[in-house]
């Protein structure tokens, strides 16, 4: 990419008076797409992040069919709708394929992950390249979470579930409530 070009083709560039170049994306749809398995205080801030910056958020569920899931896809899009309800530019959906045709087929130029640490960067870094050779024309936009959740995983979740517990904060109060139904109605209530 051209020195001064925009990271998006057709979004609005401008300079300030300091002579630094600032984009807008409020012209660009974006995906960020996971197994949300269940949505942790981290994927939310990442939405409620990305929601502000792209004109629509597609929250994708990705459905990996070698991936055992604790919760429904049902499940997970109710958590995931009421953690976004207050948020009219963000859009829930699921889609089984690659996040690239899912994308592209939407309409959306850029790829949202989130990075807890810089343990996660080679894997989404490696992920990114992928992802650019399969749509040259997708980019890849990293957010790093705040300090105070980068040690909640959606899998850590499921283990301290699994054991009965769910500590607060780990996750969004709306997602904490459906929680403790899912497990109340399989015999193993939080406390």
């Amino acid at each position: 990419m051209p020195e001064h070009a925009a990271p998006f083709p057709h979004v609005l560039q401008v300079v300030d008076d300091s002579g630094l170049q600032r984009y807008s994306a409020d012209m660009v749809d974006a995906v960020f797409a996971g197994s949300f398995d269940p949505p942790t205080m981290g994927h939310q801030d990442i939405i409620q992040t990305a929601s502000r910056m792209f004109r629509t958020l597609h929250v994708v569920i990705a459905v990996n069919p070698l991936k055992k899931s604790m919760f429904t896809l049902e499940e997970r899009l109710a958590m995931i709708r009421a953690m976004v309800q207050d948020r009219s530019n963000v859009r829930v959906t699921v889609w089984e394929g690659l996040v690239t045709d899912y994308a592209h087929q939407h309409g959306c130029e850029a790829l949202v992950r989130g990075v807890r640490s810089a343990a996660d960067l080679p894997y989404e870094a490696s992920m990114a390249g992928m992802n650019r050779r399969l749509d040259p024309d997708i980019v890849t936009v990293f957010f790093l979470c705040r300090p105070e959740h980068e040690d909640i995983s959606s899998s850590l979740v499921r283990d301290i579930i699994q054991h009965g517990r769910l500590p607060q904060g780990i996750v969004p109060p709306a997602v904490e409530e459906i929680l403790h139904r899912c497990m109340e109605s399989r015999g193993n209530p939080l406390s």
